[in-house]
């Protein structure tokens, strides 16, 4: 099982408790950055896909890439826009 990370765009990520303390450029974390959180979360919910939620943030769990590629075709067939990105490109590291 793994846990894909869903953040909304446009809103301010908090770091994940996994990410390493200190890191270069070569650390990335792929996720999936979305324009609408709570129609995405409901939609996949509906979908019967497992969404875990804390304060850290939305995580999907999949245990394939058969599964994620569902997931994706969900959203699409629901017009829910998504990209998929680094998120660690979109935290400031300054």
């Amino acid at each position: 099982m793994g846990l894909f990370p869903i953040t909304e765009k446009g809103k301010p990520l908090s770091c994940q408790a996994d990410w390493p303390l200190f890191y270069m450029n070569d650390f990335s974390r792929l996720g999936l950055v979305v324009t609408n959180l709570d129609a995405t979360v409901a939609a996949l919910k509906d979908s019967g896909y497992q969404i875990h939620e804390n304060e850290q943030g939305c995580l999907l769990e999949v245990d394939s890439k058969d599964q994620l590629s569902r997931a994706f075709n969900t959203l699409t067939g629901r017009r829910l826009p998504y990209e998929l990105a680094d998120l660690v490109s979109c935290v400031y590291q300054g």
